[in-house]
């Protein structure tokens, strides 16, 4: 049995391009079992020394923007996590964003990328404490926070910055 189709189903059929049929991905299952079990032990260790360099060059005032960035949205994704784990670790990351943005507002106003005295300690801290929730996370878990943190950055939720 054959539809009629009217002159602009027909036309609209003309202009349509055929779609190419998707060959299933024969090892998805296992892709997303693989993303979702917990990181091994060690796994990110690589990660957390590229992070804890980029915390020592802002400590020591010889970080860059790449720094910044690297540690702040860190903090981003750690505070997504610390979301659904307690409100209590979601405090530790508010801190060392508060401190993140208290550099970003000396470095906005005079140049120099450098931490005020509780900054050091509160960033360090929620740095301990991102490293201790990736290690016990799966990678599932932190590309869902990393798209999180991304989706309310492009929204515009963000921690002010202090009045200067």
């Amino acid at each position: 049995m054959q539809l009629a189709l009217n002159r602009e189903q027909r036309r609209a059929m003309k202009r349509s391009k055929p779609t190419k049929a998707r060959k299933a991905d024969r090892f998805a299952g296992v892709n997303l079992l693989n993303r979702a079990r917990p990181y091994e032990e060690g796994e990110m260790a690589h990660e957390h020394l590229k992070t804890q360099a980029a915390f020592e060059r802002l400590r020591t005032g010889a970080g860059d923007e790449d720094d910044f960035d690297r540690v702040s949205m860190l903090l981003n994704v750690g505070m997504i996590r610390a979301e659904s784990i307690s409100q209590d670790i979601v405090l530790i990351m508010q801190n060392g964003q508060h401190a993140m943005n208290r550099m970003k507002a000396r470095y906005l106003k005079v140049a120099a990328m450098a931490f005020d005295g509780p900054g050091i300690e509160a960033v360090d801290y929620a740095l301990e404490t991102y490293q201790t929730i990736m290690d016990m996370s799966s990678p599932l878990q932190m590309i869902k926070a990393i798209q999180e943190a991304y989706k309310r950055i492009s929204a515009g939720d963000l921690i002010q910055l202090p009045n200067a």
